[in-house]
């Protein structure tokens, strides 16, 4: 099987995103935060007619910078604002790193080694997992993902393509867009440990750093330069500062981590190709004699290595941050597979059965615990439970499709059954949707002690936070809705309760609490007691 897929490489890959990635992408409802906070903030800024500052909720957006917006706004203008509109330039964009994986595998090995790379990089649960989230996290990924495999490449080939040079060094200016300065600091510190353990930084100069800077910095400064004299620098302190000095040397919004976070994150996202990740790092070489021989291990485990070294380091640490650093374990688990057909097939068949039914079990009881009746969604990996199995009975050309098989067919009930089920438990949309029928505009909700930036997407317009009783008083008086947790009504003066109006009651699935929308009947001669 393996090699007939070999033989049209290109269609099958495809078919396997569009199902992966792109299958039922708007079937679920935007996640909080992340989706929600994004989403938003292309929404207002295409409304707005704005194509330079990102904004939220009315207030400057510091969280990230333009090239997610540049992508969601013409789609919104195109296709509407809806939820696969905001995760279409994901999916696109962990395609577009599949075929580069492919490419490039292809380049310095041979059709079936790319191939393979390919294969487990389209099947891997946290690039199915970020390929249908609206973060920019996939566009910083593709755009590191190739520009460090084409260092490789360049160095491989002799130093002198410089064209492929060029091309890498854009690609981190497109990088810088999506996420920033870390999109020129690993990858800097790649090529740096690579060149130190090669004995070779004399090679630093030939990779033209300079010259590869004025390339960076011509594709992402005019639009830093443009929003820092349109916010009066505004928003440059409150993203370099706040959002990654600040982000690396203390834990923001309660990202902590533990010791070994990381190497959990890269082989739990790796599922299932866990066991043969873990086989090739294993049984691979380590002796820097033997490493100095095979210098694209040695890159592949500078790059993988950098980026869980770096983000442990970091005070704040989120699974989604060593993902640049999959393209690297994809080649390297392909070069090492290739070599060690029978080795590898035992690992990843054996591994991805036994974790399919270990995370079916965990998922199920975890499920049970939060929702009651939920354990049923964990099923969604029957098909991958009885492929992996069948593989342990063939060999690794028949096993690989295989699991890559199962792996789809779970992708598909996840998206069409799984996460549809999910809307049931996210409160946002249903609070949103009652206020509507109740007459409340986008002007005329507010929150308290409560905010989810998936309300304001569902609802529109813009969400006041309210902080106190009079401004509570004051909103409420006028006639207007307020969405609260259930605890604050305490905060209330005893007189008032009576005359509120319950709307909608539901429980927040990330608040973790019980929710309200409120407003006050309209009573002539209604005050609000003085405290």
């Amino acid at each position: 099987m393996l090699e007939r897929m070999a033989a049209r490489p290109v269609p099958w890959l495809l078919l396997l995103c569009a199902v992966n990635f792109m299958f039922m992408l708007g079937g679920n409802t935007l996640w909080d935060v992340d989706e929600a906070n994004n989403a938003v903030c292309a929404h207002e800024m295409l409304a707005a007619g704005n194509w330079w500052v990102p904004v939220f909720n009315g207030g400057l957006r510091f969280d990230k910078p333009i090239l997610l917006y540049w992508l969601m706004m013409p789609l919104f203008h195109v296709f509407g604002v809806h939820e696969w509109t905001a995760r279409l330039p994901s999916a696109v964009a962990i395609t577009a790193l599949v075929m580069v994986v492919f490419y490039f595998g292809r380049r310095m090995a041979d059709v079936r080694t790319g191939l393979i790379a390919a294969l487990l990089l389209v099947s891997s649960l946290h690039m199915v997992v970020i390929a249908r989230a609206a973060t920019p996290d996939p566009l910083l990924i593709l755009c590191v993902g190739f520009a460090l495999v084409a260092f490789l490449c360049f160095y491989l080939e002799g130093l002198n393509n410089r064209r492929l040079l060029m091309a890498a060094y854009a690609a981190l200016g497109f990088g810088v867009l999506a996420k920033g300065p870390v999109a020129i600091l690993l990858p800097a510190l790649v090529m740096l440990v690579f060149l130190l353990m090669m004995g070779q930084r004399e090679h630093i100069g030939k990779f033209r750093p300079l010259t590869g800077l004025c390339v960076i910095l011509l594709v992402a400064l005019p639009w830093y330069i443009t929003v820092g004299v349109l916010t009066d620098g505004v928003w440059l302190k409150g993203f370099l500062l706040h959002h990654n000095i600040d982000r690396f040397m203390e834990p923001l919004q309660g990202h902590h981590g533990f010791p070994g976070f990381y190497i959990l994150a890269f082989l739990i996202g790796w599922f299932p190709w866990s066991g043969l990740l873990t086989a090739t790092t294993i049984f691979g070489p380590w002796r820097m004699a033997a490493l100095r021989k095979d210098p694209t291990r040695l890159f592949l485990l500078c790059w993988i290595g950098v980026f869980l070294v770096f983000f442990t380091l970091a005070s704040t640490q989120l699974p989604n941050y060593t993902l640049p650093a999959f393209p690297a374990a994809a080649l390297l688990m392909a070069f090492w597979a290739g070599k060690h057909e029978e080795k590898a097939n035992a690992w990843f068949t054996w591994g991805a059965w036994l974790l399919s039914l270990i995370v079916t079990i965990a998922a199920g009881a975890a499920l049970q615990k939060q929702w009651p009746g939920g354990w049923v969604y964990a099923l969604f990996l029957t098909p991958l439970i009885i492929a992996s199995g069948m593989s342990l009975r063939v060999k690794f050309t028949h096993a690989l499709p295989l699991i890559v098989a199962g792996m789809t067919a779970s992708v598909i009930l996840l998206a069409a059954w799984v996460l549809p089920g999910f809307n049931h438990y996210k409160v946002t949309p249903a609070f949103a949707a009652a206020a509507d029928r109740a007459g409340f505009n986008g002007e005329s909700l507010a929150t308290y002690h409560y905010f989810q930036p998936s309300l304001l997407y569902y609802h529109g317009g813009r969400l006041p936070m309210l902080t106190n009783m009079r401004e509570v008083a004051a909103w409420l008086m006028r006639g207007k809705a307020l969405v609260l947790p259930q605890k604050a009504l305490r905060d209330f003066p005893s007189a008032i309760l009576p005359y509120l109006i319950i709307h909608k009651r539901g429980f927040g699935m990330v608040a973790r609490e019980w929710l309200l929308l409120v407003s006050l009947r309209p009573i002539k001669g209604l005050t609000w007691p003085r405290n």
